[in-house]
Order: C-alpha cells, then sequence, then structure tokens
C-alpha cells in the first residue's frame, strides 16, 4: 500500500478547516444548551462555557473572512477603503498599523477622477436624474448623499451613453460612473 504524499500547504488547510469544524460545534452545542435552559428550564450538569465558545466563533468567522487584497489607507484614523487601482491607480496602497476587514468609501468624488469614469453632482432636488456622461458603455453606477452614503435607486440605461436614475422620493446627491 501506497502513503499519499500531502504538501505542508494542504496539511495547514486541512488543520485549519478540522479547528473551524471544532469551533463551529462547539457553538452550536454551547448555543443549544443555552436554549433549553432558557426555554424549557434544563439546567445544564457540566460545566458550560457559553461566553467563550461565542468569541472563539466570532474570532473563527473574522478569521475566515480576511482577505490577501491591497485596501487603502484613508486620512481618517481606522477607515479603509476597497481596492480601486482600476479607477484611482495613482492612490496609495499602504496601509495602516490596523487596517480593517471592513472597508468604506469616504470621498468618492475624489477617488474617482482617472479616464474611464464620470461624475455628476445635482445640488437641487430631483425625482429623476438624466446624466449624459458619454463614456461610449453602459456604466456601473454608485449614487451618494451629501454624506457619502450609498443611495439605491432604478438606473435605465437608454443608450451607452445615456442613462436614467430614478429615485423614490426627491433626492440631491452625486452619481459616480465608471
Amino acid at each position: 500500500m501506497a502513503i499519499a504524499k500531502r504538501s505542508n500547504t494542504d496539511y495547514i488547510k486541512t488543520l485549519a478547516l478540522n479547528k473551524k469544524i471544532n469551533v463551529e460545534q462547539n457553538f452550536a452545542q454551547q448555543v443549544y444548551i443555552a436554549f433549553r435552559e432558557k426555554k424549557f428550564g434544563i439546567s445544564p450538569c457540566c460545566f458550560v462555557d457559553y461566553e467563550s465558545s461565542v468569541i472563539n466563533h466570532f474570532l473563527c468567522d473574522w478569521q475566515n473572512k480576511k482577505t490577501d487584497k491591497a485596501i487603502l489607507f484613508s486620512s481618517t484614523p481606522g477607515v479603509f477603503v476597497g481596492p480601486l487601482a482600476a479607477i484611482n491607480s495613482t492612490a496609495s496602497v499602504d496601509c495602516a498599523a490596523t487596517p480593517s476587514n471592513v472597508c468604506t468609501i469616504l470621498d468618492l468624488e475624489e477617488l474617482i477622477k482617472s479616464v474611464g469614469t464620470y461624475s455628476q453632482c445635482f445640488s437641487t432636488p430631483f425625482q429623476k436624474w438624466t446624466i449624459t456622461h458619454n463614456l461610449g458603455k453602459y456604466p456601473s453606477v454608485t449614487v451618494v448623499d451629501n454624506n457619502n452614503v450609498i443611495v439605491v435607486g432604478d438606473v435605465d440605461y437608454l443608450s451607452t451613453n445615456v442613462i436614467e436614475i430614478t429615485f423614490a422620493d426627491m433626492f440631491s446627491g452625486c452619481a459616480f460612473l465608471n
């Protein structure tokens, strides 16, 4: 019988998967024990470490969600911007000492200033915006209010150079197309 060779990388992945399974099983057991105690008044006969299992569960989820993708540092401490190399190739890719997995976009207007993008702001509130962007394509559209909070509207592509965005209510803000 031949022994199958495994690489160190495969072994590390297997150990990580086993750890995740054990953490998830322990978390599920602890939640079930806590549920039985609250719902039916059945007290556990053994020591229960619910808080530790919850912490381990969230840490395990966080570790599995981490990414090796580059993020961009903003001037605000603790706030990072997702990779926008296609939009802003001149931006710095240096990260601060404490990078975050949650990336936010602070100021889209400053980030989107390269070729192949278009932005237009509406200071007067309208329910329907018609934008002639002349990009010659069907661009992706991001709309933000005056506080840079992303807002969802219905986007209709009238042509490769004109779009129309309809909102539920009168609205002012900026549209960014790329």
